[in-house]
């Protein structure tokens, strides 16, 4: 069975990440051949997977939509290379890509919907004749594949959830045997934008270290355009020194390790990487009910859900945590750790897609 995954850059990134995974799966899979389309810029990725023998072509193309000779080029290159099935993944390589496949005749197109999607009229028609052109719409979570399905982008028939793979270096985790001495320490890995709710739980740490003699930390790792605009307001609410601002860094399992908790109150979320590296870290975890993470967290068991725009809910849900004692908060991200690592694993992702294509390339015979 021969797979052209069709992205739009291979540089960093949620999508780069679910690529290298599936490489890495399938490179020891002799039923598969597998290639990497790239429409835009290859970059790090790109180049970490071309030593390791990846199939790798990078159009060098603008990707914004739309760009009807980069379907004429990739149509050629879909006639001359001939794949069983093609899987794009991102709105630029699904409208781009869907198109091309179908006008190149690949008996199998599968789309895949990255994010939750929020589009305005004009795209919603963009996208409904984009999936025209596929077999089966891939949702990264049920919350995902239903706003398709109500923006009436798609039919419901004719979508499928796989949940993104995540993996994790285990080795940079240090496993806590007791509660630290100096406070409790929260983490957030994200991106510092409006939806993510930064605002809100940094009110609320302030809230809290109002009432807790030891200190309760947040360590905030991600970039983004509010980072101006959230320092200030650390200034603002003296809490300069309970709030740290890591930035970009590529240690995420040893600094999950030195923390306590994971927290998560977005606004929405189509799936969320970040939450399920905590969980495969071991750390109990709080987390938005708004989307993908509701259908990662079994609330009570592996973690908690909260209403994000009920900070009461935030604040009455982390001193939860907080008082909770040592062990049962282990118990706790140790059951965490468990569910993501059955559920989230590149192994199970690649043999989810595997058995996607061959059940639609069957069905197409």
């Amino acid at each position: 069975m021969k797979i052209i995954r069709i992205i739009p850059l291979l540089d960093f990134g949620g999508v780069e990440q679910r690529v290298n995974l599936t490489f890495h799966c399938y490179g020891i899979d002799s039923t598969i051949d597998f290639e990497i389309l790239v429409l835009g810029s290859g970059g790090r990725v790109a180049e970490e997977l071309k030593e390791k023998g990846a199939n790798i072509t990078i159009l060098d193309q603008a990707v914004k939509i739309p760009n009807v000779s980069l379907i004429k080029r990739i149509t050629h290159f879909l006639k001359k290379s001939k794949p069983d099935v093609v899987h794009t993944s991102g709105a630029e390589a699904n409208f781009h890509g869907l198109i091309a496949a179908g006008l190149a005749g690949v008996p199998v197109r599968i789309g895949e919907e990255i994010g939750f999607p929020n589009h305005h009229s004009y795209w919603k028609y963009i996208f409904r004749f984009t999936y025209l052109w596929a077999h089966q719409v891939i949702g990264i979570s049920q919350s995902v594949v239903d706003q398709l399905v109500s923006l009436k982008e798609v039919h419901r028939e004719k979508t499928t959830v796989v949940y993104n793979p995540v993996a994790i270096d285990n080795t940079g985790i240090k496993e806590s045997t007791k509660p630290a001495a100096n406070g409790f320490t929260f983490i957030i890995t994200c991106r510092l934008v409006p939806v993510k709710n930064l605002e809100g739980l940094i009110k609320v740490i302030a809230r809290i270290n109002s009432g807790f003699e030891k200190g309760v930390y947040l360590k905030v790792v991600g970039e983004g355009t509010e980072r101006g605009k959230l320092k200030r307001l650390t200034r603002d609410l003296n809490i300069s020194n309970k709030i740290e601002f890591l930035g970009f860094r590529d240690d995420i399992a040893e600094l999950l390790s030195g923390a306590d908790a994971f927290i998560l109150p977005s606004f929405s979320e189509g799936f969320s990487i970040s939450l399920v590296e905590a969980m495969m870290a071991g750390l109990p975890c709080i987390a938005t009910k708004v989307g993908g993470p509701s259908e990662i967290i079994e609330d009570g068991i592996t973690g908690w859900l909260v209403d994000p725009h009920n900070l009461d809910d935030l604040e009455a849900k982390m001193k939860q945590l907080i008082e909770m004692p040592f062990e049962e908060r282990k118990v706790l991200g140790n059951k965490a750790k468990e569910e993501a690592l059955k559920r989230f694993s590149p192994e199970k992702y690649a043999a989810d897609l595997k058995e996607l294509y061959s059940s639609l390339l069957e069905r197409r015979k």
